[in-house]
């Protein structure tokens, strides 16, 4: 299965297109100045406010109808005050001026209740630049006129091939699980008293298919590919998506089971993908505070092969996770979570950066109707020398793992375990399709035990990484 598809809610980095509803990023700036000065007017000491304007549109179809088709237009305006080290918090959809003085009366008088903490403050002009010192480039490239302009008809067309290219591809593929178009645009705007004045727009499209192919005793297989693109022009045509669904489904038509046994392990990208993902939470400053991640004492430790460089990007062009700012105003930067094997820093927000001693890493997430959370960008396992072909050569007996089925990761301790589908290798090739397997290890005995990267990193989604060769996990099948 491929990478979740993320849906990148409003990030961007131009600040004088339109976005949703007319919305322009400064007249959004200009709603979250007076939703701040009517804080301050109300008592608040510090005021903050997070500004969307966003428009989505998504199709599904399924037998050559249209199964799904949801337009969604929300605007609205979250505001936070300070009241002597106590946070108020407040949401609205109705952004008119008579709204919003009753709403910073309202934060204020909630703040009044609530439970000072010292650590409580808003970013100034000076944290919000990064703790690196760069300056923000000129543009990020997030912004695609095209993906706002393309029509409700066009997409459903889109959709509606997708799954006819998919069909067509093998006479063993009967049916799909649907195929699916969405696109994206909106902007936001991040405000305080402290003089921070953010504004910025984007676009999003996506597209994927999930075919079905026929296998014995009535069985199916399932294949799924899907990619997620900031600009129209980089998202592959339909008939590749479609081609390189129904490959992963038809490669699966005869898997069986294997005898349990601890043998290296290939992990396909997607699946690498998705253990990375599974992964951020331990390198979230609030975990690392609350002693509730597994790299808890083990910063500038080795704790990964040196071959593992984990990256978080927020300045990465065009990422489908790119933002200019993070959710309170900090300049996003390239953080190397793991630099070569070595655990190098954990990802903060301001609250947690204080409460820390350090500063804020650019990684605050929010939406208006949410308070900041530490969270990610573009996340991904740098690329090595190895072509996926180079790697696989290098197996004598082991596992190549494509796709998973039930959850297993425990984010506390690391340990990873999945139902898991793919190809059993001999002497360095795929021998015949694999599933009603378990792959299970731990995330810190995984990273120590890679021992290739391969060059075909990719960024389809937010998260990616290249084929990565672990060199033993337990593989549970049949009784030998």
């Amino acid at each position: 299965m491929s990478a979740p598809v993320r849906d990148p809610g409003a990030a961007g980095a131009r600040v004088d297109g339109a976005a949703a509803q007319g919305s322009t990023p400064a007249r959004l700036r200009d709603l979250g100045a007076l939703a701040v000065e009517c804080a301050l007017a109300a008592g608040a000491a510090e005021a903050e406010a997070c500004v969307e304007s966003t428009r989505s549109f998504s199709v599904g179809v399924s037998g050559g109808a249209i199964e799904t088709l949801k337009q969604n237009v929300t605007r609205g305006l979250g505001l936070r005050v300070l009241v002597g080290d106590a946070v108020g918090f407040v949401t609205t959809t109705d952004l008119t001026e008579g709204t919003l003085d009753d709403l910073a009366h309202r934060a204020v008088a909630l703040a009044r209740f609530l439970t000072p903490d010292p650590c409580n403050a808003f970013v100034t002009p000076a944290e919000a630049e990064g703790a690196d010192g760069a300056t923000l480039p000129e543009d990020l490239a997030l912004f695609d006129p095209a993906v706002r302009e393309l029509p409700a008809e066009k997409k459903i067309e889109w959709a509606l091939e997708l799954e006819r290219l998919a069909l067509a591809f093998d006479p063993r593929i009967t049916r799909t699980d649907g195929a699916h178009v969405s696109t994206h645009d909106g902007a936001s705007a991040i405000v305080n008293s402290n003089g921070i004045a953010r504004a910025w727009d984007s676009t999003a499209v996506t597209a994927y298919v999930v075919p079905l192919a026929d296998d014995r005793d009535g069985r199916q297989q399932t294949g799924c590919y899907g990619v997620s693109k900031r600009w129209l022009r980089d998202l592959p045509e339909p008939r590749a998506i479609a081609a390189e669904a129904a490959r992963r489904a038809v490669s699966r038509i005869g898997a069986r089971s294997v005898p349990s046994a601890r043998v290296p392990v290939v992990l396909h990208p997607d699946i690498a993908a998705n253990w990375i993902s599974e992964m951020h939470k331990a390198f979230s400053g609030e975990a690392l505070l609350k002693e509730s991640s597994w790299l808890t004492g083990k910063l500038e430790q080795l704790i990964a092969a040196p071959l593992v460089t984990l990256v978080d990007d927020g300045r990465l062009r065009a990422g489908i996770g790119t933002e200019p700012w993070d959710g309170e105003g900090v300049a996003t930067r390239k953080n190397r979570l793991i630099d070569r094997g070595r655990l190098a820093t954990f990802v903060y927000d301001v609250y947690h950066a204080r409460r820390a001693g350090r500063r804020s890493s650019g990684n605050a997430v929010r939406g208006y109707s949410s308070q900041p959370s530490i969270g990610f960008t573009n996340l991904y396992i740098e690329a090595g020398a190895q072509s996926p072909e180079q790697i696989l050569k290098q197996v004598d007996r082991g596992f190549f793992m494509d796709d998973q089925g039930s959850f297993g990761f425990n984010s506390v301790t690391g340990d990873y375990s999945y139902q898991a589908q793919g190809f059993w290798i001999e002497n360095g090739e795929k021998a015949f399709p694999v599933e009603g397997v378990t792959v299970a290890s731990n995330s810190l005995e995984m990273l120590k035990n890679v021992v290739a990267v391969g060059n075909d990193l990719r960024f389809d989604h937010s998260v990616a990484s290249s084929t990565l060769l672990i060199s033993e996990m337990t593989v549970s099948g049949r009784a030998a």
